[in-house]
């Protein structure tokens, strides 16, 4: 359901403006920069409302989509919409009429000083996203611009529409602007009373944070006056620290504990920013809300006979959460885990010290970048001769399903090599644990 909704939205909003350009009196398409113009303004809010949508946490597109894919679709619409905003502009400028005159804004009329702030608010949006990985922002920061900009954006996008005028005394076009406000209201709903009032009923409690390494710390909850909320192995939750689960900060981390114990939740957080330390100094019986769970990163409902791990950093908890999973259920398929670290800190399977193998079929290949004096383990990185060392022919009709996990750069070479080996893309299964 959910990836058939999504495309026929995806199609809608492409299609829908053309036709009610079609549908609309005839001196409405007259000459080619207004009919240009009209339906590239059209167009770009369909796609801005699409855009708004994604991040909205409805479950059956986070499910099916996964966080990764999610967050490459929401990039895509984004440009797309901007792209589109350009042209509206463009057009706008160079059709007959007051030409650059127009972005005057000593003498602009209100809906064109709206205008100008969303074009901008956009552009700013674009300039946030594009230049995060390069400069490494704080994620509090970065998130509160980003959400500020996008609603400035939505809001000033909206009262120049309702200002000019243009694109809503046309029936068909004024229902379907209609419909996109009904949207984005009920998105702004979901996200922002619905989802906080299932967290309030749904809270945890703080059992122990304990140190998993240097520069970890695991926190363990378990649920109050509920049995928990049912997740599938490999997704995540946002968490809230706070007295109300409306507080505006979050951050998602993926669940590492067994999915056979809804009650219980344990989250593996490394040390990157504010927020996490603040979960290292949580105390026991401090409430804590959750929002979710989220994402398609999972082996449940897979019908594999053998299962490769890959795990890089701290992208290691989505694996444990499926290796406890498939322990806890006395799964008998063979499961290889490659973990990739740069120091022996980095290895934060063996913090707890569990010994998965005794109730798996499990073999563990371990991989560090700066070993210590005394490793047996591989040293370097995840190569193709690494996995052909540890993963036996496949057999022509063996079904294996891949798993990984980590940095980008990491998670790129690690498909391409299993991919190599003859694994089908549609058994690749990635996520990057930076990517929200």
């Amino acid at each position: 359901m959910a990836p058939t909704l999504w495309a026929l939205l995806v199609a809608a909003g492409v299609a829908v403006p053309v036709w009610a350009l079609w549908q609309a009196p005839d001196g409405a398409h007259r000459g080619v920069w207004r009919v240009v113009s009209l339906v590239a303004a059209l167009g770009a809010a369909s796609l801005l409302v699409l855009t708004f949508l994604l991040p909205s946490r409805f479950r059956p597109l986070t499910g099916y989509l996964g966080v990764e894919r999610l967050l490459r679709s929401h990039r895509a619409l984004a440009l797309a919409a901007v792209g589109l905003v350009v042209l509206h502009v463009v057009t706008v400028v160079v059709r007959p009429g007051p030409g650059l005159g127009i972005l005057d804004l000593r003498t602009a009329p209100p809906r064109v000083w709206a205008a100008s702030v969303a074009t901008v608010a956009l552009l700013a949006l674009v300039g946030l996203g594009v230049s995060r990985r390069r400069r490494r922002p704080r994620y509090e920061g970065w998130r509160l611009g980003h959400v500020i900009l996008a609603n400035v954006a939505l809001l000033a996008t909206t009262l120049h529409v309702l200002w000019l005028g243009d694109l809503t005394r046309f029936a068909v076009a004024r229902a379907w602007f209609v419909g996109l406000a009904t949207l984005m209201v009920g998105a702004l709903a979901l996200r922002w009373v619905w989802r906080p009032l299932r967290s309030l009923r749904h809270r945890y409690v703080v059992d122990e944070v304990r140190r998993a390494s240097p520069t970890a710390v695991t926190l363990v909850l378990h649920a109050t006056g509920h049995g928990g909320l049912e997740f599938r192995p490999g997704q995540f939750a946002w968490l809230k620290i706070g007295t109300s689960p409306f507080v505006f900060e979050e951050h998602p981390f993926t669940i590492a504990s067994a999915a056979t114990e809804p009650w219980r939740k344990e989250f593996t957080i490394k040390g990157v920013g504010d927020f996490s330390e603040l979960v290292a100094g949580l105390k026991p019986g401090r409430h804590v809300f959750l929002d979710g769970p989220h994402g398609a990163f999972t082996l449940d409902g897979l019908t594999s006979d053998r299962f490769v791990l890959i795990a890089g950093g701290v992208g290691i908890t989505p694996m444990l959460s499926m290796l406890r999973t498939l322990a806890a259920r006395h799964d008998p398929r063979p499961v290889l885990l490659f973990v990739a670290g740069r120091t022996a800190d980095d290895l934060l399977h063996r913090a707890d010290g569990e010994h998965l193998e005794e109730s798996l079929d499990l073999q563990v290949v371990e991989i560090l970048e700066e070993p210590d004096d005394g490793w047996e383990g591989e040293v370097g990185r995840f190569t193709r001769e690494t996995l052909e060392r540890s993963l036996p022919r496949i057999r022509r009709r063996e079904r294996v399903d891949v798993f990984v996990c980590g940095p980008g750069p990491m998670v790129a070479a690690a498909t391409r090599i299993v991919s190599d080996r003859g694994i089908p893309g549609s058994r690749i299964h990635t996520e990057l644990f930076d990517v929200v």
